[in-house]
């Protein structure tokens, strides 16, 4: 959202982090009517991924900031964990049934392109 509002108005800073945070989390999941989903609370449906904040793009900010750093600093490359519903999918930024995600995702773009 962040990107195209810039590109689009040449301006920066249309959202905040936590703004940001809420349309992909809460708010998505409404939109896409299943409002039981998108927080982490007991009970609900949440899919989450930690974020590195010790890295060159990450590290520095008061942990206060720790949402705008995850939000407008860290890349692919912070990803530590993601959890998928309940299930580690990346633990220790290593996809742990992709052995080698940058080789399986090259072959599925050349066998679109065919």
């Amino acid at each position: 959202m962040e990107l195209n509002e810039r590109l689009r108005t040449h301006i920066r800073g249309h959202w905040t982090a936590a703004a940001l945070l809420r349309a992909a989390s809460a708010d998505g999941h409404a939109a896409l009517g299943r409002p039981e989903a998108g927080e982490l609370t007991p009970g609900a449906l949440a899919d989450f991924t930690t974020i590195a904040l010790d890295s060159v793009r990450t590290a520095g900010p008061a942990p206060r900031l720790a949402a705008e750093t995850a939000v407008f600093a860290a890349s692919a490359a912070d990803v530590r964990h993601t959890v998928v519903g309940g299930r580690h999918v990346v633990r220790d930024g290593v996809h742990r049934s992709v052995p080698d995600v940058p080789r399986a995702l090259a072959d599925s773009i050349a066998a679109l392109r065919g």
